[in-house]
């Protein structure tokens, strides 16, 4: 059975650790700058790369317009813009 504890203030605590707490503790900082730009850094190299537009196969934005901008290529199905595109 679950027996409440008395927390800080005189309420009940459900024995979890105070979110002041967890803000003010150094590791929970350098894990976050840490993290965080390297997350933002991979995903920037990931879409300008071009593999992200192989990998969920979309067009990269040069092949959307023909080289000498007479026609815009009008894509009709999304889930099959590549072959569209190769089409033209």
């Amino acid at each position: 059975s679950f027996t409440p504890k008395k927390g800080r203030g005189g309420g009940l605590s459900t024995g979890e650790r105070p979110f002041v707490d967890i803000i003010q503790d150094r590791r929970y900082w350098l894990i976050h700058l840490v993290t965080i730009p390297s997350l933002y850094l991979s995903g920037c190299i990931f879409v300008l790369s071009g593999f992200a537009f192989k990998v969920f196969g979309v067009p990269s934005l040069s092949q959307y317009f023909k080289a000498d901008g007479s026609q815009l290529t009008l894509i009709n199905d999304r889930f099959s813009a590549l072959n569209e595109l190769e089409d033209f």
